[in-house]
């Protein structure tokens, strides 16, 4: 019960931190931090597999590729970011508070919820082994995806070449 109450207001603070910054790079190095801290709460509770995988998946491929993604495009105009804050606020706000209210009720209602037992048919150690044994290739395939995209981000992201356009008019 302590990490979890130590742990959670970190992560509520680094998670709103990736919303409120202004610069992109700045928003998902904050994420990455959130997403860390959720990683280290699975692990203090004991959860050490999905800990784990989130450290690998989320932090470590995840969030390294939304920062390199954004370092290698274009900087973004922060300015009309900053400007458009205060009228986005609003909607975002008529957005999230219907959410929380019925995420409130469901909690505060919560203790006349009947928990069906659940049996896995996997153990952790079977998991872990089917994953990386016969769906090495998907994971593989995934990989050459993301680095597709990667790829392709950045091409559409770049700054038209003036002097290629100005050569193909004459």
């Amino acid at each position: 019960m302590i990490p979890l109450l130590i742990l959670s207001p970190l992560i509520l603070l680094a998670a709103i931190g990736a919303v409120w910054m202004a610069r992109p790079v700045h928003a998902a190095l904050m994420l990455a931090l959130t997403l860390a801290l959720v990683a280290v709460l699975y692990l203090a509770l004991g959860a050490e597999f999905i800990g784990l995988v989130q450290f690998a998946v989320y932090v470590g491929a995840v969030a390294v590729l939304i920062v390199f993604s954004l370092l290698i495009t274009r900087p973004g105009d922060e300015a009309e970011e900053i400007e458009r804050r205060p009228r986005s606020l609003v909607t975002g706000l008529l957005c999230t508070l219907p959410v929380m209210a019925v995420l409130a009720y469901t909690a505060a209602s919560g203790s006349n919820i009947k928990l069906i037992p659940w049996q896995p048919k996997l153990s952790i150690a079977e998991l872990g082994e089917v994953l990386f044994t016969s769906h090495a290739p998907a994971v593989l395939a995934l990989a050459v995806l993301l680095t597709a995209v990667l790829i392709g981000a950045a091409l559409f992201a770049r700054e038209p070449d003036k002097t290629q356009d100005d050569s193909s008019e004459k």
